[in-house]
């Protein structure tokens, strides 16, 4: 199978789990259009702090190789440029699926991943509370949450399941096996841990 197609089915398959509710609406992309140059405003102040905060922490400073801080920081800045400037169409969350693929490689893990869009969106948030008048900040809030969501659901899954497949390839475990396997374990954790369930 080509590899586009394979990353386009992918992304397509991740995006038809999501309820249709936290997708994004023909109206929501209007609301993040409409913001676009206040969203661009932004994206210095988002880039110094993302990168600030990834170099503050050991575990998330080691990601990255010397010297390179320069570069990552471009990186962010076309994506926020093409997130906003973009189309919001299946080459763009394809785009977003191989963002989380690439992450598999440079050993980010997902809960960096959720903590810094986390941090993204509160600046945003928070600038557009100061600046904004009240109705686009809560608009641009509610199209903001579900672009990330999207955005996140497509990194952490793509993730996973090529974490998974890299697994199921190096130990010839087929992917069924190693399914029932992971189910096991969560078994053995239940079991272990009765003073967590739900009552």
């Amino acid at each position: 199978m080509n590899n586009n197609i394979m990353l386009d089915t992918l992304t397509q398959d991740i995006l038809a789990a999501m309820p249709k509710q936290t997708q994004l609406t023909p109206e929501d992309i209007q609301v993040l259009k409409k913001n676009k140059e206040f969203i661009f405003s932004l994206a210095g102040v988002i880039v110094q702090d993302f990168y600030d905060t990834l170099y503050s922490n050991e575990k998330t400073k080691a990601v990255f190789k010397p010297g390179e801080r320069e570069i990552r920081e471009k990186s962010l800045t076309d994506w926020v440029v093409k997130t906003i400037d973009g189309n919001f169409d299946l080459e763009y969350w394809s785009w977003q699926t191989f963002v989380g693929i690439l992450h598999v490689k440079r050993k980010v893990t997902n809960n960096m991943m959720i903590a810094m869009m986390g941090r993204v969106s509160d600046i945003i948030f928070t600038q557009a509370i100061l600046q904004l008048p009240k109705e686009d900040a809560i608009a641009l809030k509610t199209a903001w949450i579900k672009l990330s969501t999207t955005v996140l659901s497509l990194i952490a899954e793509a993730y996973h399941i090529f974490y998974m497949k890299a697994v199921s390839n190096v130990t010839g475990m087929k992917q069924n096996l190693l399914n029932n396997a992971v189910q096991v374990e969560i078994d053995n954790l239940i079991e272990q841990n009765v003073k967590f369930r739900l009552r």
